[in-house]
């Protein structure tokens, strides 16, 4: 195991971090991830009962405690921050890693400054897809300036008991308290090294959105084909010409491109479900 350079010498008036990790399988990124985190005080993980060798290593952490829980991702998170003992907690997930940049930044301007005025940050993270650093499309983010342009910005960071999911669904923000400040050193998020592993996890996505839905709701409404159709245009032209994709080369496409099917797989599933409750004499069995 690497170690972190960035440790400073604690004080008396140091907060504390707890980071809390949701994994399944990952026996092959997550000791990348754990290394990054050698300096934290805790490092919850939080394991879907995994079959690999994932609680074999993070037990090799001598700052980590490993749980089973077996919910959705954002639940699993939960679960991870009530049990965090920090001041400050952290989320991240195994295919992410904290930068050496970001680390001392948060330990010499929010954990030695337990008097900052924010509830939480804002933290910068670079996106991989299929090997390459996308900028544009999906990672397009200008609110925090020009100059951060291929940096996207997510809540991450927060005070402990201020901050946590709704889990309505997979993709979704934290709900938080209070005010936020940015921070400017990034974490790496290197997702999706292969198109099958993207659609791999589409699919378990979806499956877990699509189950979480009503479809025999009086209020629900089935998506219709033409809104869908419009609502694929909307969202391929938002990516890859509003928010300039293409400028991501032929990896901005397919990004902006797998990120379009995303849409047409839910609602299709949507579809099937409602079919399937709705008409199950004329469902052929096979």
């Amino acid at each position: 195991m690497s170690g972190q350079t960035t440790e400073n010498a604690p004080t008396a008036s140091r907060a504390t971090l707890t980071v809390v990790i949701p994994v399944l399988n990952v026996e092959a990124i997550i000791a990348r991830c754990l290394d990054a985190l050698t300096w934290a005080d805790e490092v919850i993980v939080v394991d879907m009962f995994s079959t690999d060798r994932t609680e074999e290593i993070c037990r090799q952490y001598p700052n980590v405690v490993f749980y089973q829980n077996k919910d959705y991702i954002y639940a699993n998170v939960n679960y991870g921050i009530d049990r965090a003992k920090g001041d400050w907690i952290m989320r991240l997930d195994s295919d992410e890693v904290v930068s050496p940049e970001l680390a001392k930044e948060i330990q010499e301007e929010v954990l030695a400054k337990p008097d900052t005025p924010y509830s939480g940050f804002w933290v910068p993270n670079r996106v991989y897809f299929f090997g390459k650093w996308i900028r544009y499309g999906v990672a397009y983010d200008t609110r925090f300036g020009k100059d951060r342009i291929g940096y996207g910005h997510r809540k991450i960071l927060f005070r402990r008991g201020t901050a946590r999911y709704a889990c309505q669904r997979e993709h979704e923000d934290l709900t938080t308290q209070g005010e936020y400040g940015v921070l400017r050193g990034h974490y790496e998020h290197y997702s999706h090294p292969t198109v099958s592993g993207w659609i791999a996890k589409m699919n378990y996505y979806t499956d877990r959105d699509v189950e979480r839905l009503d479809v025999l709701a009086p209020d629900f409404r089935v998506p219709r084909p033409h809104r869908t159709l419009l609502a694929l245009v909307k969202v391929f032209f938002d990516l890859y010409v509003r928010r300039k994709g293409y400028r991501d080369g032929l990896h901005g496409f397919i990004v902006c491109t797998l990120n379009t099917l995303y849409l047409l797989v839910e609602r299709c599933k949507i579809w099937e479900k409602r079919y399937r409750l709705t008409h199950p004499d004329e469902i052929v069995k096979y």
